[in-house]
């Protein structure tokens, strides 16, 4: 009986995390998203998260999910400002805050390569190659081009 439990439990915990989704924030206007304790703008604010954290969604009402935090912690924020992480295969990135907001896509690997497009903390990037500190990227339904390491994970 006890074994029975056991199994029932393991498949439960194991049933909601095959339900849990994979989030990237996305640009806010204010240059972050609040964390609230609870699913409106009435509850309090917690802390704040910004462009390109990744969260993992535990539980949604209309519009507002319940996340666990980079680092741990829970809380709830708007959906609005989520874009659920693709189903890309290979090595997938986005790109972190900047002093400037935006990182520049580049031609090629370095700063003396024309920009071809801006792209945002917590847009996403498929890595393709790499030369030195620059890799060349492919834009989540955009061009390909260059990007500094330093400034996606």
């Amino acid at each position: 009986m006890k074994r029975l439990a056991l199994t029932a439990a393991a498949l439960i915990i194991s049933a909601s995390a095959a339900f849990a989704d994979s989030f990237f924030v996305k640009q806010t206007s204010d240059g972050f998203l609040n964390v609230r304790s609870g699913p409106g703008t009435n509850f309090e604010i917690l802390r704040e998260i910004y462009p390109g954290d990744q969260v993992t969604s535990l539980e949604k009402k209309g519009r507002w999910h319940r996340v666990r935090l980079p680092g741990g912690g829970t809380g709830w924020v708007s959906g609005n400002f989520l874009q659920e992480i693709s189903s890309w295969s290979g090595d997938i990135r986005v790109v972190i805050q900047t002093s400037d907001g935006f990182l520049n896509l580049r031609a090629g690997p370095g700063t003396g390569n024309g920009i071809i497009r801006r792209i945002y903390p917590g847009d996403q990037v498929k890595v393709l190659g790499a030369s030195g500190n620059w890799l060349r990227v492919r834009v989540l339904n955009g061009p390909k081009g260059w990007v500094h390491k330093a400034y996606v994970r």
